[in-house]
């Protein structure tokens, strides 16, 4: 907590400020009073009463004009409900009265990182306002086409939705307020204590849709009808008078079909099926042949390969004795010739003013291989002059994954953060600032141990630095 006079830190436990000596006591009420109101609109938040939670919100912000919580999640609401100008308005002064480490950088991004989405919803706030003055003036047709374009583009737009409605309403169609009823049903489930949305489905209850219950209408009782009964008529009465006999079927021509087809498949099986299974036996012959030719070509390349392998690895025997016998039987020849290399490189790239790739060579470098005197002097020069500041470039970099800014922007990677904050640690292990950002990192993928772990480091290592009542207010966070 900041001091309202000095703007120091204090405890908040602390009732006078120990740095001006101002009286904390009503400030202490004051700053509760604004918590008491923020919790209670994060509830009514999480049930859908975002309305509530607007009123809290503002109480709160009454109270407490700097808590940038309150603030953030009275953003948040107003982007639900599709209140994007507002939203952003709010999370701009949040930005302005916490400049660091306040999530609304976060939701700006977010907005900001998609000019599409952002044209759209500048493009509903014009359709909207040309709506509204068309409604005022009489024009509800175009107030109508308009809205619907509105909603469309934006469905959670409430003031939008409910201006639709009540133009719907207005024209007395039973169609039109089924078309209202549905569309206020839709906003209700986005705010479910909206007054207007209340009001307006009140108006509306006798108008049923889809999915409502309507009472059963009791079916009227008719009595029946009395069957009608057709004269009796006599069986022989219409018959019809005629010469003509109906012909008997034949079995023969179905015996003729039979009999052919027996004829044709004993044709097919002395004829035809012969010449076929000749063929089929030729091709299978064939193939097995060429298969059995292939067979022994590769065992004779397998046999002379593995004649080549046994002769490779005996010549790479007699090589790696001769290496030996040249390194004059060091066995770290390999790695002291690839750190005199990189030792090489990293002088050059000094002289040549690229600190950035004379640290990334110097690390590389094993200096117990270092034998003169002066080669050590060399690399610990370099090191000086290189790896600080080489520190503090990795660092922004893992700060930037962090926030989600830079190349990172719209996307926190906390992963990434960790591995670049680590290598400028490795750079400059009194980097404190890359100590604390590691905490932040862990504490954000709740790893309390490895968060108080760098934040104690700070504290207990370097007591001077500028980050360790930040650590000590990230301790207590962590219930330390």
């Amino acid at each position: 907590m900041n001091c309202p006079r000095c703007q120091a830190k204090v405890v908040f436990t602390k009732r006078i400020c120990e740095n001006c000596g101002q009286d904390l006591t009503n400030y202490h009420h004051i700053v509760s009073m604004s918590n008491q109101y923020y919790n209670q609109a994060l509830e009514q938040a999480n049930v859908r009463d975002l309305s509530g939670a607007v009123v809290s919100l503002r109480r709160s912000l009454e109270f407490n004009k700097r808590n940038t919580n309150a603030r953030n999640l009275l953003g948040l609401i107003y982007y639900e409900e599709g209140e994007v100008v507002s939203a952003l308005s709010e999370w701009v002064i949040s930005k302005n009265f916490q400049d660091q480490y306040n999530d609304a950088d976060h939701y700006i991004s977010e907005v900001q990182a998609n000019p599409n989405k952002l044209d759209v919803y500048n493009q509903t706030i014009k359709k909207y306002n040309s709506a509204l003055y068309s409604a005022k003036h009489g024009d509800e047709d175009m107030a109508i086409i308009q809205l619907k374009k509105v909603v469309g583009m934006n469905p959670n737009f409430i003031r939008a939705s409910q201006l639709l409605a009540l133009l719907y309403m207005a024209t007395d169609r039973r169609d039109n307020k089924i078309r209202a009823k549905r569309l206020l049903l839709k906003i209700q489930k986005v705010d479910v204590t909206n007054t207007r949305t209340i009001q307006y489905l009140n108006e509306l209850k006798d108008v049923h849709v889809k999915g409502d219950e309507v009472p059963r209408k009791v079916a009227e009782v008719k009595p029946p009808e009395p069957k009608k009964v057709l004269p009796k008529v006599e069986t022989d009465a219409y018959k019809t008078i005629t010469p003509y006999k109906e012909e008997k079927p034949s079995v023969l021509p179905f015996i003729n079909v039979i009999v052919g087809v027996v004829i044709g498949m004993a044709l097919m099986g002395f004829l035809i099926m012969p010449h076929i299974n000749a063929s089929r036996s030729k091709q299978e012959n064939s193939a097995f042949k060429k298969y059995s030719e292939e067979k022994a070509a590769k065992d004779s390349d397998v046999s002379s390969l593995k004649e080549q392998v046994a002769e490779l690895e005996k010549e790479n025997s007699e090589l790696k004795e001769e290496n030996k016998e040249l390194q004059g039987g060091s066995e770290g020849g390999e790695s002291m010739k690839d750190s005199y290399e990189d030792f090489i490189a990293a002088i050059e790239a000094f002289q040549n003013g690229d600190k950035e790739s004379a640290a990334k060579s110097l690390e590389k470098v094993n200096p117990a291989v270092l034998s003169s005197d002066t080669a050590k002097e060399i690399y610990d020069k370099i090191k000086e002059k290189t790896f600080a500041e080489m520190s503090e470039v990795v660092f922004k970099e893992g700060r930037d994954a962090y926030n989600g800014e830079g190349e990172y922007a719209g996307n926190r990677d906390f992963e990434k953060a960790i591995e670049l904050l680590e290598k400028a640690l490795s750079y400059n292990e009194e980097n404190t600032d890359a100590m604390y950002f590691l905490g932040r990192c862990y504490q954000q993928q709740s790893d309390a141990e490895q968060a108080k772990k760098y934040y104690n480091q700070i504290i207990n290592d370097y007591p001077t630095s500028k980050r360790v009542s930040e650590a000590k207010s990230r301790l207590r966070e962590l219930g330390e």
